[in-house]
């Protein structure tokens, strides 16, 4: 067994949305940093019989993916993600996310709070922008699991 790296996660996004198949981009160059993050609704509620203490339930998410790095001009998902910064009418398209096992989440996804490049003289310019997954995305396991 290994610990698993980062770089291994291959990451991509329909550069052409409202298409089928599109053209999947990876998304890759300039990016330093990916945090996922389930976003969970959480119902936290104490009852009689609980002597003071609660339970939670889990009863809602919405995978998000944030990303950060550097701007990378030319490179086809960061030119197609910034060209949005201003677009918020469509802002939709769809996304895959495959692990370093084969196994793959895709769906339609949103792409949000785009920013930057920004930073200080002399410095690449630090980007950030999340991926938020509408719905539930699909998994694929990996093959033969």
């Amino acid at each position: 067994m290994s610990f698993e790296l980062m770089n291994a996660h291959k990451f991509s996004i329909n550069t052409t949305s409202g298409t089928t198949p599109g053209t999947l981009a990876p998304i890759a160059k300039g990016i330093t940093d990916v945090q996922p993050n389930n976003n969970e609704q959480l119902s936290q509620d104490n009852y009689m019989d609980g002597v003071g203490f609660g339970e939670t339930d889990v009863i809602g998410a919405q995978v998000i993916l944030t990303f950060t790095g550097h701007r990378f001009y030319g490179d086809p998902a960061q030119d197609y993600i910034f060209s949005k910064t201003l677009d918020l009418a469509s802002r939709r398209t769809n996304f895959e996310w495959e692990e370093p096992d084969g196994g793959k989440f895709s769906g339609d996804c949103t792409i949000a709070n785009i920013s930057g490049p920004s930073g200080a003289a002399g410095a690449k310019g630090e980007i950030s922008f999340e991926i938020h997954f509408n719905g539930k995305p699909t998994y694929t396991p990996p093959a033969g699991a």
